[in-house]
């Protein structure tokens, strides 16, 4: 295809549209006009809305970072004095349960010498 005929079919079918929307356009130019400048202040309105729901939503999700820090600081230090307090609780019966093994390791090492002794 050569690209002055293309250019020539591109302007023809350009024309021909142009000029079959100023036919069957449904107003006038100044009723589109003033149409187009009340729909542009809908717009710019809306536009505004957004912003402003947008510096909302910003502004309550670093609330909410900075709340949820303080929350978190607070459970951290919460389960930090619980596990101390289970250490404290658990200390004297890890003892007792340690002196027992001990207790057991001897009477198991006394027995075997026992049979040892028995066997020879």
């Amino acid at each position: 295809m050569k690209v002055k005929t293309f250019l020539y079919g591109f302007m023809t079918g350009g024309l021909a549209a142009g000029v079959s929307i100023l036919l069957t356009a449904p107003n006038s130019g100044k009723v589109t006009r003033g149409n187009m400048k009340k729909n542009t202040q809908t717009v710019l309105n809306q536009l505004q809305a957004i912003k402003k729901n947008l510096l909302e939503l910003k502004n309550s999700a670093v609330h909410a970072s900075k709340e949820g820090r303080a929350q978190i600081s607070t459970f951290l230090a919460e389960v930090k004095m619980a596990i101390a307090q289970w250490e404290d609780e658990v200390s004297p019966q890890q003892e007792r349960i340690q002196k027992e093994i001990s207790e057991m390791k001897d009477t198991i090492q006394e027995l075997e010498d026992e049979i040892s002794d028995n066997n020879k």
